[in-house]
């Protein structure tokens, strides 16, 4: 089969990652499997080449909360074939609502922050020349939970986390990526630098933010081998209540179509096009941007510059608002 694309997804052997690698490969890309696991991106690998015969596939070890498997992938990509696409999906995903004690990545930072935000600001900072050298087209995996109010600092729980529901944890890092879509799409936007110290264009790089709506594993389709985080068995009442729903593989969906679409473009927002963007086809969506957006994001890279020593180019942000 012919790859139309070279597309890296990051967390992808389970989950609405495992799907989008699927569904790329499906489409004849060519995907790069970033995974923590050699034996569960082995289990990735042998079910995407089951349900798609052909498929070209690379994988790359990528711990995303270890600041050095970060650089040490970094360095490896940086010397590969261009990447037309890159789905910043790995994240730790929790929905608990009782105060729990903070779990930490190897570098000491807080887990949900440092995997979902931290580990690939790293990964971008390292690899921006690249990605604006190839084009690459960033997409950065947003949440419906990153309305959820995080406080005046919430940036000083990456190096100083306490307790609280885990739920909170993980809207806190939805709404760090939120903005770093945002920081991003600013500095590719055209006429903000338009041209490289060679004179080609930048902007052919995007940066796009896109949510999967709510994707539960009890409507999605089963893997061999490919593990589960919510239920799959579960009551009448249950079943009832994600009517409204979709499976992981409708998430992933959208996340392949703001990876792969020509009519994408730099600083849009796509989602599911359904009622209250909780499933459906992919579609523009409007995300309203967090309150203080401009200011969070600035102190958001210091702190971020500060505890990896790697800088991104600052400024405005236009918000991440997009016409539905």
């Amino acid at each position: 089969m012919g790859a139309r694309g070279n597309v890296l997804v990051t967390g992808a052997t389970s989950g609405i990652g495992y799907f989008v690698a699927e569904q790329l490969a499906r489409r004849g890309d060519r995907v790069v499997l970033a995974a923590r696991d050699p034996r569960r991106a082995e289990a990735a690998t042998t079910s995407i080449r089951r349900q798609v015969p052909g498929a070209e596939l690379e994988v790359v070890l990528l711990d995303l909360a270890d600041l050095a498997s970060v650089a040490a992938a970094a360095t490896r990509l940086a010397a590969g074939r261009p990447l037309t696409a890159l789905v910043t999906n790995a994240a730790v995903v929790s929905y608990g609502v009782r105060r729990e004690p903070p779990r930490l990545t190897a570098d000491g930072y807080e887990l949900h922050l440092g995997t979902a935000y931290l580990g690939h600001y790293a990964l971008l900072a390292r690899l921006l020349p690249r990605i604006e050298e190839w084009g690459t087209r960033m997409v950065h995996v947003g949440s419906l939970s990153s309305r959820v109010p995080v406080g005046r600092d919430p940036w000083s729980r990456l190096a100083d986390p306490g307790r609280e529901p885990s739920f909170v944890s993980y809207a806190r890092s939805k709404v760090a990526v939120t903005l770093l879509h945002q920081v991003l799409a600013d500095h590719l936007a055209p006429g903000v630098g338009s041209t490289d110290l060679t004179g080609s264009p930048r902007h052919r790089a995007a940066s796009v933010l896109a949510h999967p709506g709510t994707a539960v594993d009890v409507l999605t389709p089963e893997r061999d081998g490919i593990p589960v985080s919510q239920p799959t068995d579960v009551s009448r009442l249950s079943r009832l209540i994600v009517r409204g729903m979709h499976g992981k593989d409708g998430g992933a969906a959208v996340l392949v179509h703001a990876a792969t679409a020509a009519g994408v473009r730099n600083g849009e927002v796509w989602g599911p096009g359904g009622r209250g963007q909780l499933s459906g086809s992919p579609a523009r969506v409007t995300i309203a941007p967090p309150r203080r957006s401009e200011s969070l994001s600035r102190e958001l890279l210091r702190v971020s510059a500060a505890v990896t020593g790697l800088a991104l180019p600052s400024g405005p942000t236009r918000g991440c608002r997009a016409a539905a």
